[in-house]
């Protein structure tokens, strides 16, 4: 038996997770994380959007906790399956975003098991942040995405099914390293290096998330069996422009160079909305004695874990 049962253990937060290595971990989902080198105990496929097969996994497992990593996360793809007004929702990220964490909620509060739900700060419209952790998650609306929706609604159905559940919610996660995907921080740096880096924005403010927290918090969680909303974000706040110029600069490259742009004045038809007034407050995490990274101390980390100038 693992400590911890983990959906989406091959994905840019859960990897960090599991690769921590301080919990051990058996871990289901669509990708078995050892192709890429993870250690885990064991490891069960299963289509994150077919409830039956995860509440039947849920229930035989015998980790006493679940933590759940898996989503859809395209904001723009999972907008357009946003249905029209008046429908039921539905489609491939409903169901993976908010039915099958409902499903492990409920296997976990029948069981006895904690459970753990990673969730992002896509729940507010950024009209009005940033939010605290009492703060209530915003209704759908033209200004929500249908992403942040569906991430909503899985908080509410989880909470729901298992009031004691924990519910983590990020912000823009980053980390120095990670093959398989290209995160907020890794992204900016790429594509101002081929050249193909759009405007900044100068008008969004943001807390970005240093995945390495996550973990640390997760662990504090599970070790305490403690649940409620946590939010693990720079308790700082910062915009896109100032973020990836400070990036830019300490890799040692002439951030004099990065266009920029107002995120107020992107409305296209086929994107997500953003928030706009954004960011996560972040309190929560004090009590469990996680001191959380500021954005700017994260990019120190990212730079010296990467080798370059600091």
């Amino acid at each position: 038996m693992a400590d911890v049962l983990v959906f989406g253990a091959s994905s840019l937060v859960g990897s960090h997770f599991v690769a921590d290595g301080r919990l051990s971990v058996a871990a289901a989902g669509r990708t078995d994380p050892r192709s890429a080198g993870a250690k885990v105990e064991r490891f069960d496929s299963v289509d994150l959007a077919d409830r039956t097969a995860i509440t039947r996994l849920v229930k035989r497992s015998p980790e006493p906790t679940v933590v759940n990593f898996a989503a859809r996360t395209d904001v723009d793809g999972v907008e357009r399956e946003r249905p029209p007004a008046g429908m039921s929702p539905g489609g491939p990220a409903w169901e993976v975003n908010a039915l099958g964490p409902e499903a492990m909620a409920h296997v976990a509060s029948e069981t006895g098991k904690q459970m753990i739900q990673v969730s992002t700060d896509f729940v507010f419209d950024g009209r009005d942040g940033p939010y605290d952790e009492q703060a209530p998650r915003s209704p759908l609306s033209a200004s929500l995405s249908w992403y942040g929706w569906s991430k909503s609604e899985a908080e509410r159905l989880v909470t729901n099914r298992l009031p004691s559940a924990g519910i983590v919610r990020i912000s823009l996660p980053f980390r120095s390293a990670f093959p398989n995907k290209l995160d907020f921080a890794r992204g900016i740096v790429k594509r101002f290096r081929d050249g193909s880096l759009s405007g900044l924005y100068t008008d969004q403010q943001i807390t970005p998330t240093w995945i390495p927290d996550v973990t640390e918090v997760l662990r504090a969680m599970i070790a305490r069996r403690s649940g409620g909303v946590v939010h693990v974000a720079s308790p700082r706040l910062t915009t896109p422009l100032e973020f990836g110029m400070e990036l830019l600069q300490r890799l040692g490259h002439d951030a004099s160079k990065v266009p920029t742009s107002t995120l107020g004045s992107l409305r296209a038809p086929d994107r997500a909305p953003r928030p706009l007034r954004g960011g996560l407050r972040v309190r929560a995490a004090t009590a469990l004695g996680v001191p959380l990274t500021s954005w700017d101390e994260a990019i120190r980390r990212f730079v010296a874990e990467q080798g370059g100038r600091q």
